[in-house]
């Protein structure tokens, strides 16, 4: 059994009824390709001067709910755990994110159903992992891009069916109880008795195809039954080990009084509508947290269970079972197509949608257009465009490359996991480097293909040229005699044209042999000062730091420092940026808001007009352009370097953004999301350089509305 939080695990599974450990499958698929066509057409552009948002990837994902349209077996939709709905109309080649069917970012949509009378109606469920703040049900009328709310506000909706023989009727299975609609989710009412003991912490449902009365509905412990369409409700579980958790309920569609059931104890079968259970044998004990059923229309007897262990397929009802997919795979769904033969999807935790052609035998990836990366970290190589390194979250590869603007995305690794990084970096040695979160640094060695820990720190000096000769190559320098490995937490790394610098609670590290060893930099009397972030020019003469105390800048190369503080009601400063063609711009992120300074960081201003006043995730700026990610959700774009904002419109715009990032092309950033993946941002027409109000972008949204920047 589980909490009545629902939730499920880690933070994108469903229900573990058991601790398990999930194993990730090797991507045999490194190198993973976006048709330049598909781009096109998921680029969500309006016109010349409109907003773009062009989706970059990785693809894949975490693919929650799959749903077909019954009336057009080849048009399906997607659920995602952040209330997001994808639509595809061949059969899962091909995917668009639609909309969001809840706003809130942590939404899971756990079913999605199409009214058979108008393909343009939809249904779907949700619950939250703020299990205070519920969920609800949820309708659209113009096929899944706009959604409104259709009851059950507040109520975390765990399942949701339609009756097959009166759409018109929709029944909800809620933390604490069980609701119907008879007018299609314009009203609802319980039909589980009130504070009932066993009737609550419903997980699953299934209506009689002939009968609406008759609802099947599983809960966190046993499966019950109602005849009279709520009235009275009876316990069916003979047969079924006690405490069994139904977490999918399926009705045969060739002989409805045939009944499967999933749990936390095994798959069952009923051939008599519920009355007697039979466990259904040949799946591994590990292998029975079943989080749906699928059935192939045209060959009842071949029945799918998705697993966290893989997807297994018996072609005899039950009686034997055989997995047709890796052990690692964690399958949340499972859909047979039946306008064509041998096709089956599953939406799979991290890998998104995998698709197959001969009866679930052999899969391949089908996450065209699906681009649901969770994003921690993201580096950019400003000496060639186009090369981005991005830190996922939940994902069996956890960092991948591309070299060309996500056309093409390759696995970095082994070596690293993602829990193990805080900053990810493009040297100048062409390498990429993380910094990690228990201290030290990681190089990525192209030709062994890992990541290996480097960098060393020179006793007690404080002058580099005294232990390492200059000109001499990273592969023929040698450890410092008396030199320690670096250990300390680097905050942050910044890299001028012959030193390279690092930010850490013990003070400024520099190195002049691409970070084989690194030196103490005093700054000012101070050797020890904590730091949180560092900048420097490309030719080494101005140093800005950022330490707890305030900021710290040096206009020749270290040799003098100067204190700058910011607003007492900054709250003091996180990250410093600076803008590469003006030096006397810079921006930075305090506790309180985003600051700005035009005269070299004498004088401060907070930039309040149009921003809010919550705390800032990320910034980035290219010319008079600046973008601002909330730590809070939403990107807040400036077209007169952050004089005056406007909340970027549109529904992807009111995401949450790990961080932005500028590109080097006029007018245009990078904002990496936490849910969906890395997008070029763009108003195209918009100079770089531009300060004239009358050239400022209309700002326009997916849905077709524009609103003028301020």
């Amino acid at each position: 059994m589980r909490n009545e939080s629902g939730w499920r695990g880690k933070s994108h599974s469903l229900v573990q009824c058991q601790p398990a450990a999930v194993r990730y499958l090797p991507l045999c698929f490194m190198t993973m390709r976006i048709a330049g066509a598909f781009l096109a057409l998921a680029t969500l552009v309006a016109s010349a001067q409109g907003q773009t948002w062009t989706p970059l990837g990785p693809p894949g994902g975490d693919a929650r709910t799959l749903a077909a349209d019954p009336a057009r077996p080849s048009r399906l939709f997607l659920g995602t755990v952040d209330g997001h709905i994808f639509g595809s109309e061949d059969s899962g080649a091909h995917w668009m994110l639609l909309g969001r069917a809840s706003s809130r970012p942590d939404a899971v949509i756990t079913a999605i159903v199409v009214d058979p009378r108008d393909e343009n109606v939809l249904f779907a469920s949700s619950w939250t992992r703020d299990s205070a703040a519920g969920g609800g049900v949820f309708r659209s009328t113009d096929s899944g891009r706009t959604w409104s709310g259709a009851g059950l506000t507040g109520q975390a909706v765990r399942a949701l069916a339609m009756a097959p023989s009166d759409p018109n009727v929709l029944v909800a299975g809620t933390l604490d109880g069980v609701y119907r609609s008879l007018d299609a989710s314009r009203s609802w009412s319980r039909i589980s008795p009130e504070h009932h003991e066993e009737l609550r912490n419903f997980d699953s449902l299934a209506v009689d195809p002939h009968d609406s009365n008759v609802i099947y509905a599983g809960t966190f412990h046993l499966p019950w039954k109602t005849s009279d369409g709520g009235r009275s409700w009876h316990p069916v579980h003979e047969g079924m080990i006690d405490d069994s958790d139904v977490m999918s309920l399926l009705i045969d569609g060739a002989d409805s009084r045939r009944i499967y059931a999933s749990a936390c104890s095994g798959i069952y079968r009923s051939d008599d509508n519920a009355a007697q259970w039979r466990k259904i044998q040949g799946i591994p004990y590990t292998a029975r947290r079943t989080y749906a059923i699928g059935q192939d229309p045209k060959r009842p007897d071949n029945v799918y269970a998705a697993t966290s262990e893989g997807l297994w397929k018996t072609e005899d009802g039950g009686r034997t079972w055989r997995r047709t997919t890796p052990e690692s795979w964690v399958v949340n769904s499972v859909i047979v197509a039946s306008g064509n033969p041998g096709k089956v999807l599953i939406g799979t935790e991290e890998l998104g949608v995998m698709a197959s052609e001969d009866g679930g035998e052999h899969f391949e990836d089908s996450n065209t257009g699906f681009e649901h990366r969770q994003i921690l970290a993201l580096g950019l190589d400003a000496r060639r465009p186009g090369r981005i390194l991005a830190l996922l979250a939940h994902a069996s590869e956890p960092l991948l490359a591309t070299e060309d603007y996500g056309r093409n995305w390759t696995a970095l690794g082994p070596g690293l996991r993602a829990e193990q990084a805080l900053g990810v970096y493009a040297a100048p040695d062409e390498a990429w480097w993380v910094s990690l979160v228990r201290g030290g640094l990681m190089r990525y060695d192209s030709g062994k293909n890992r990541w290996l820990q480097v960098g060393r720190v020179a006793g007690d000096s404080l002058e580099l040229n005294s232990h390492a000769s200059r000109g001499r190559s990273k592969s023929e320098s040698k450890p410092l005699k008396g030199s320690q490995p670096l250990l300390d937490v680097v905050s942050d790394m910044a890299f001028s044209s012959n030193l390279w610098y690092a930010a850490t609670p013990g003070g400024l590290l520099v190195s002049e042999d691409q970070g084989t060893t690194w030196v103490h930099k005093p700054v000012g009397p101070l050797t020890s000062l904590p730091l949180q972030s560092v900048r420097v020019s490309a030719n080494g003469r101005q140093i800005r730091v950022v330490s707890m105390r305030g900021l710290v800048f040096s206009e020749d190369a270290g040799k003098s420092w100067t204190w700058h503080d910011l607003p007492l009601m900054s709250g003091g400063a996180l990250t410093l940026d600076t803008l590469p063609n003006d030096e006397n711009t810079l921006v930075a992120i305090a506790r309180n808001g985003l600051y700005i300074s035009r005269d070299a960081g004498t004088t401060w201003e907070q930039a309040a007009s149009g921003l809010p006043s919550t705390p800032v995730q990320s910034f980035a700026a290219t010319g008079t352009v600046f973008g601002a990610a909330m730590r809070t959700g939403g990107l807040y774009v400036s077209f007169d370097s952050g004089r005056t904002w406007a909340h970027a419109p549109g529904k992807l715009a009111d995401g949450f953004f790990s961080a932005v990032a500028p590109s080097n092309k006029p007018g245009v950033i990078f904002a990496a999301s936490a849910t969906e993946g890395l997008y070029e941002v763009d108003w195209p027409g918009l100079s770089a350089t531009d300060t004239n109000p009358s050239n400022r972008p209309i700002l326009q949204t997916t849905d077709g509305n524009t609103s003028q920047s301020h």
